[in-house]
């Protein structure tokens, strides 16, 4: 119960914890067991991490599953606010005061790795 409290009272920028090696791997291992076919992972690089982070209002990333044109599974990020919603755009003031609105990043078109994953290396 107390746990359940924590995690509706804690930031949106504190979600998440170290789990270790172990733990990850046998997490890894339950999935790419139970499903072969996905024993991959998508990459996806520092740079759109931190554009995606540094958008304004952002307090976390969601990663959200999807299927890239040739039908693979393919990991998407989209920032999120401090309410868990995600944000699709943002106002920004130009250097005369104008206002507008800006797209915000949403990412993937990550590499998909499949050397050892799923293989218990």
């Amino acid at each position: 119960m107390q746990h359940e409290l924590l995690q509706k009272t804690q930031n949106v920028s504190e979600i998440g914890r170290h789990i270790g090696l172990e733990a990850g791997e046998e997490m890894a291992k339950r999935f790419f067991d139970k499903h072969p076919e996905q024993a991959f992972v998508n990459i996806l690089g520092k740079d759109l991490f931190l554009k995606a982070l540094s958008q304004p209002g952002c307090e976390g990333i969601a990663i959200v599953p999807g299927y890239n044109a040739a039908g693979v599974r393919q990991a998407i990020i989209v920032a999120v606010d401090a309410n868990k919603q995600p944000i699709y755009q943002y106002a920004v003031v130009s250097a005369t005061g104008e206002i507008t609105m800006e797209e915000a990043l949403v990412g993937d078109d990550g590499t998909i790795d499949n050397s050892g994953w799923g293989s218990g290396k």
